[in-house]
């Protein structure tokens, strides 16, 4: 198996990175205007219960999101960097997840279609699962 500069395979990460520190950003700016805003009281911020307004939950369930699948991929990427045996076709499949990671984010956060989200977190899972899948295939013949 050809392998290419491990290094590479870091850029995938750092964009899901980039990603989740936009949307901390967003959802700290969404939490800030509720309040300036008078839509939710400071006192929620407590134990986060009660009711919110839609563009406060929409930016803190997207941003909860990227600290639940992409684990799996960040997972994948520190193992297969450790194994020192990162091929083009890992390079291809991580820039595919982040892709997907990415529309997602971008469909939840606009329209919000429940088929084209769902569509896109299938397509980043099937990846994920093809990924590991050939991994392990790959490690089981060390």
């Amino acid at each position: 198996m050809y392998t290419i500069n491990k290094v590479l395979l870091i850029y995938p990460a750092i964009f899901m990175m980039l990603l989740a520190l936009f949307l901390y950003i967003k959802n700290y700016l969404a939490n800030k205007n509720a309040v300036i805003n008078g839509d939710i009281k400071f006192s929620y911020f407590k134990d986060y219960k009660g009711e919110v307004p839609y563009y406060v939950s929409i930016s803190r369930q997207t941003l909860k999101n990227q600290f639940e699948l992409p684990v799996f991929f960040y997972f994948l990427i520190s193992i297969i960097i450790a194994f020192d045996s990162v091929s083009f076709f890992d390079l291809i499949l991580a820039w595919l997840f982040v892709i997907s990671r990415y529309l997602h984010c971008y469909i939840r956060l606009s329209s919000n279609n429940i088929k084209h989200r769902s569509n896109s977190f299938t397509f980043g899972l099937l990846i994920l699962v093809v990924w590991w899948s050939i991994f392990l295939f790959r490690i089981s013949n060390y």
